[in-house]
């Protein structure tokens, strides 16, 4: 039985609601947004500040250099983060949703998903769920993607949706999100 699940995704596959209903189903614990509110209480930031940065890669300046014991923001955010997901996994049965959590737990027993779609099926998702204007959902959904490509990136040198990394990539598009959840837990439970 595998004592971690994280799930990467990209934007509308529905990655989230897969994890939510997983963990429900597991009675393991859900460690998605959580973790950016346990990062503002513990570094004193406002959500938005947080959430603005959170799973963003760091820039680094081009004029002036920074001192040697500099530490851009988003880096504590991360790291912050990071120590967050090392405290919870000393419990077994937790469900991460993205944070690069897979990189994180990748000495654990842990299963590491990433969860796809086609583009008509997240945009359609992206509008009718997330509640994004029709002739913004593109955008928006590129924008996302490629944060969270560059995010993973950065902090696991791996490639996001990589077949070499993730142990099971999951289109919910073509299975749908209930077909999802079975085929983890099962995977899960029997493994």
């Amino acid at each position: 039985m595998y004592d971690y699940i994280t799930i990467e995704r990209k934007f509308g596959s529905g990655g989230h609601s897969i994890a939510a209903k997983l963990a429900e189903k597991l009675g393991y614990r859900l460690y998605d947004r959580s973790v950016v509110v346990e990062t503002c209480k513990r570094m004193g930031l406002s959500y938005d500040v947080v959430s603005g940065m959170d799973e963003k890669t760091p820039i680094k300046p081009i004029f002036k250099a920074p001192g040697p014991d500099y530490v851009s923001l988003e880096d504590q955010i991360y790291n912050t983060e990071v120590d967050i997901i090392t405290e919870a996994a000393k419990d077994t049965g937790c469900v991460f949703v993205g944070r690069c959590a897979s990189e994180i737990l990748k000495d654990k027993k842990c299963l590491r998903v990433f969860i796809t779609a086609d583009v008509e099926f997240r945009k359609n998702r992206a509008i009718n769920v997330e509640k994004i204007a029709p002739d913004k959902a593109d955008d928006y959904m590129r924008k996302f993607d490629k944060k969270r490509e560059k995010f993973f990136t950065m902090h696991s040198g791996e490639r996001w949706g990589s077949p070499e990394y993730f142990d099971l990539i999951i289109n919910s598009g073509k299975i749908g999100e209930d077909e999802a959840v079975a085929l983890l837990e099962s995977l899960v439970k029997y493994n």
